[in-house]
């Protein structure tokens, strides 16, 4: 067991530092990049008759891509709910950039009512979600996105996947999100199937303030939720209850373990072994010990948002702007699954385990921003940005579990398990955009980005019984299981980064053209810092004892104070950490672009750039003594640096055929790289289906060919349509696989050979109008849809850890089809507002099948959501919504047979909102 490495901070970096030194074979070049900040620039409909509401900035803008002096923001003219307008404005914005990109605005979030970036994103066209929290993007899973936050990266606060959970991101501090789905210079090249921009609330035009507070109830709700002594706090913070005892720490230190051996052998024969025994003792005596599941009645759901801001004039050249938001969620989601794993193979299939779970979520998330802006005249803007989010969940279950040797028997395992975690992610920003009049209009763009991740787990831990069931399935008997003993686990991750960079444009015009040459230069660095320790009670008692009857007791009552004390249990604290648990690690990454924007009369836009990346990271695993792990010889050290560099070409042709049609041509070069966690060989476990997964140190990074293609059209009245193909190859692609182990079912990351991934998508927006007389009720409805068709294929060879069933099938996460579409209305005398969506996908696989059995298969969801919205004055709004309509429960399926299940319920929310 260890909490820190043996070695001092200064010698760790000493050590990342040297090793990419060494791996640096190529230094980084004086480079330039460029952050896509920019200002858009609206215009009126001339055809609305709405009334104003707001001025829109956003990270991009025509002005950035094509003009070359500076334009006065101009206020959208809007109408309070209105998607049509709120879309048309997003579509203008697509509509002017030079790549393959799809813009959602923050009232078209709130017509559909989500509640964070990962809901809402999901009906933006060819996007999936993943459990909540992750986005997969034309079919392709997460690790082929990016995000980032006001442009800069941020890292993620959870251990087991690449990217930021997107579920962290509240609906109400979100002014936009910008999916860019094709390459382009001035982009990071980790780039897959789209990267993923989260822009916070922009400066306001005037005063404001808008609260607002609802309640939400599930279905299963009506099922008792369970729960422990300690209670979530109202803030999700822990009290320090749960944390691993200091005394556990200095014991390790003082005498390199905590069993009565090394006790004895580091006291080098100062403490004798019942001495030693009772010490060990004692550090039981410290951990909290009262955590007995038990059924508890649910609370209803509680959500409030606040936000002000206001600007001033503090001269006729300078106003200052601040905008500050506070969200707060409370609430318990109660569920029930069912797990199996199977054995065998096509012909012959036997079920390994199965287990029937019920459990409740309990979830505080608290999210809070402050933005600042400084204009200087028309020439000069400066904004920082704060935000901070807190995510909490403490899942308690309860469950029972049947092995082969016990299905259809009386004879069952209760297990029970707790797991609490605390998320946080806290990011400062700061940029300026600039006019350079006597340089022509040049634009000067800079940024700079300090972010902190962190996951806290103090006290994740399980325990079973052995039980005895009636017909009906209920206990009979039980006895604690001491063959498989309580275990605490304790664990912590920190990631801190930094990104700065900026990027120089300077306009050219020549007769029938208009030329912008850009370049610049981006830096990113990011270390962390994950340690994990596993403690298990170990009990030399049986049932058949003397005091056999304490193991039918609660679990707070068999480890009473009393029973550790008395040694009545025969309890040892055991030291159940692997032998690579822990990891540290490092990366940096110079990064260069220089592009070429060429518009001529409007017609044809033609970009081009290349950027050039020198990345090094070092990812070391780390021994229980706090030295580096060579894994029983396995590698050596220089096998855990990583230094690569190379060039990433986009280029893009844009024909405007028609003021209101025009087709996009784009191919790129870019790739994925392997994330932190899956090069490192430590283990660890998938919070939704509980599979241990393990890293890879010998993962190589991903080149992709990208190619897309797409038409689309704009009315005058705010319908659009278009209509896409897209193809990407992909080179050793990175792919989750069983691998041989009688350990129960274990996943490792290998590259596949090659693989491939091609599609056509379309998107429409339509007005219902035409379907009625001037004046009829069919004005008040629109439509919006979108559907991505498409297939995909890898090749994997078999080795000496994986024995895949297919050498030849689909990408994991990839769904061959994925649909959305939305019946909207806003009546025309601005009281009420409705909207119904639909969104589906095709299956997908989970994880590939071995030895004869086929690929775990996620089904179709059909997700059916309405939002009903009332405004009763211009300041006053209710809303109305019910999710998971239809009741749809989350499955797969392996030969035809479910293997997992997950029922969320059909939720229904209340929101009352006030706003001046």
């Amino acid at each position: 067991m260890k909490t820190k490495p043996s070695f001092t901070v200064n010698k760790l970096s000493l050590a990342i530092a040297s090793l990419i030194s060494v791996a640096s074979v190529f230094p980084a070049l004086p480079v330039y990049s460029q952050d896509a900040v920019k200002i858009e620039h609206s215009e009126i409909n001339a055809q609305s008759t709405e009334t104003a509401q707001s001025t829109q900035s956003t990270e991009s803008s025509p002005s950035a891509q094509g003009e070359s002096f500076p334009i006065e923001p101009i206020e959208v003219i809007s109408v309070v709910g209105r998607l049509r307008t709120s879309a048309s404005a997003a579509t203008e914005e697509r509509r002017e950039q030079v790549n393959v990109t799809d813009i959602m605005g923050a009232e078209q979030i709130a017509r559909t009512g989500d509640g964070d970036a990962a809901a809402a994103l999901r009906r933006v066209t060819g996007l999936t979600l993943k459990d909540g929290k992750f986005i997969y993007v034309r079919g392709l899973g997460e690790r082929y996105s990016s995000t980032s936050l006001n442009g800069a990266t941020v890292p993620s606060p959870d251990p087991t996947r690449n990217v930021v959970p997107l579920d962290m991101f509240p609906a109400s501090i979100i002014e936009s999100l910008s999916v860019q789905k094709s390459a382009s210079a001035n982009a990071p090249a980790a780039f897959g199937g789209g990267h993923v921009d989260i822009r916070t609330k922009s400066i306001p035009a005037d005063f404001f303030f808008k609260a607002s507070v609802g309640g939400r109830y599930n279905t299963n709700d009506t099922d008792d939720a369970l729960g422990y002594s300690l209670d979530n706090s109202g803030l999700g913070k822990d009290d320090g209850k749960r944390a691993m005892p200091d005394a556990i720490a200095n014991t390790t230190n003082q005498y390199g373990g905590i069993s009565p051996i090394d006790i004895v052998t580091g006291s080098q024969g100062g403490i004798n072994y019942p001495a030693a025994q009772q010490l060990n003792r004692e550090l039981a005596l410290g951990m909290h010990r009262d955590m007995t599941v038990q059924a508890q009645d649910s609370s209803p759901g509680f959500k409030g948002d606040i936000a002000i801001g206001d600007r001033w004039d503090l001269s006729d050249e300078m106003i200052l702007g601040v905008i500050s938001a506070f969200s707060y969620k409370k609430q318990q989601d109660n569920y029930r699954k069912k797990e199996l794993e199977l054995d065998g193979d096509a012909s012959n299939i036997n079920i390994e385990n199965q287990k029937d779970i019920m459990g409740t979520d309990s979830i505080v998330q608290v999210s809070g921003m402050v933005n600042l802006g400084l204009e200087i005249g028309y020439n000069h803007k400066i904004e920082t940005f704060t935000t901070y989010l807190h995510d909490t969940s403490d899942d308690v279950s309860m469950g029972i579990e049947e092995t082969i040797d016990t299905l259809g028997e009386p004879n069952a395992l209760q297990i029970f398990g707790i797991g609490y975690e605390e998320r946080s992610l806290i990011s400062n920003q700061i940029k300026g955009h600039h006019f350079i009049e006597y340089l022509n209009d040049a634009e000067f763009n800079w940024k700079f980005s300090d972010a902190r991740s962190e996951r806290y787990a103090p006290n994740e831990m399980s325990y079973t019984y052995n039980v005895i069931l009636d017909d009906a399935n209920k206990v009979l008997s039980r006895n604690l299981n001491t063959q498989d003993a309580p275990k605490y686990v304790y664990s912590r991750l920190e990631d801190d980064s930094q990104n700065y960079g900026w990027d120089v444009s300077y306009p050219i015009n020549f007769d029938g053209a208009l030329v912008k040459i850009t370049t610049g230069y981006e830096y990113f660095e990011r270390s962390r810092e994950s340690y994990a320790t596993r403690l298990g009670f170990d009990v030399d008692l049986s049932p058949s004892d003397v005091n056999g009857g304490i193991l039918s007791q609660d679990f707070n009552q068999i480890f009473s104070n009393a029973n550790i004390s008395s040694d009545v249990l025969g309890l040892e604290l055991k030291d159940a950490s692997t032998d690579t648990e822990d990891y540290i690690a490092a990366e940096m990454n110079d990064a260069a672009f220089i592009s070429l924007d060429i518009d001529f009369e409007d017609v044809w836009r033609v970009y081009a750039g290349v950027r050039y990346e020198d990345f090094r990271r070092v990812t070391l695993p780390i021994d229980p003594e706090g030295k580096i792990s060579d894994e029983g010889g396995r590698y050596q050290l220089d096998d855990y640096a990583i230094a690569e560099d190379a060039w990433f070409p986009s280029i893009s042709v844009t024909w405007k055929q028609t003021d209101t049609t025009q087709w996009r041509l784009g191919a790129s070069k870019t790739l994925v790289r392997p994330d932190l966690r899956e090069v490192s060989p430590v283990r660890f476990q998938d919070p939704v289906t509980g599979f241990d997964f393990f890293g890879n140190p010998e993962l190589k990074s991903s080149d992709i060919y990208n190619l897309d293609l797409r038409w689309e059209y704009y009315s005058d009245s705010g319908n659009n349509l278009s209509v896409g193909a897209f193809y990407k190859d992909v080179d050793a692609p990175i792919e989750p696989i069983q691998r041989i182990s009688e350990a129960g079912r274990q996943l490792k990351f290998y590259n596949a050979e090659s693989g491939y991934i091609y599609g056509i998508e379309t998107e429409f927006l339509q007005q219902l109008g035409f379907l009625g007389d001037e004046g009829s009720l069919w004005e008040d409805f629109f439509i919006a849809g979108n559907l991505t068709l498409g297939d995909s294929a890898i090749d994997i060879a078999s080795n000496g850890e994986i024995d895949p069933t297919h050498h030849s099938r689909v990408m994991t996460g990839h769904s061959k089809w994925v649909a959305n579409m939305q019946l909207s209305y806003d009546s025309s005398d601005d009281y009420h507002s409705a909207t119904l969506v639909y969104n589906i996908f095709g299956e997908r696989i989970a994880y590939g099948g071995r030895g004869g059995l086929d690929d775990v298969f996620e089904q179709p969801f059909n997700s059916l959501d309405f939002t009903y919205s009332f405004f009763p004055t211009d300041s006053i709004s209710i809303k109305l919504k019910a999710k998971n309509m239809l009741d749809e429960t989350t499955e797969y399926k392996q030969q035809g047979q479910l293997v997992y299940a997950k029922e969320p319920g059909t939720e229904y929310s209340l929101q009352f909102s006030y706003e001046y």
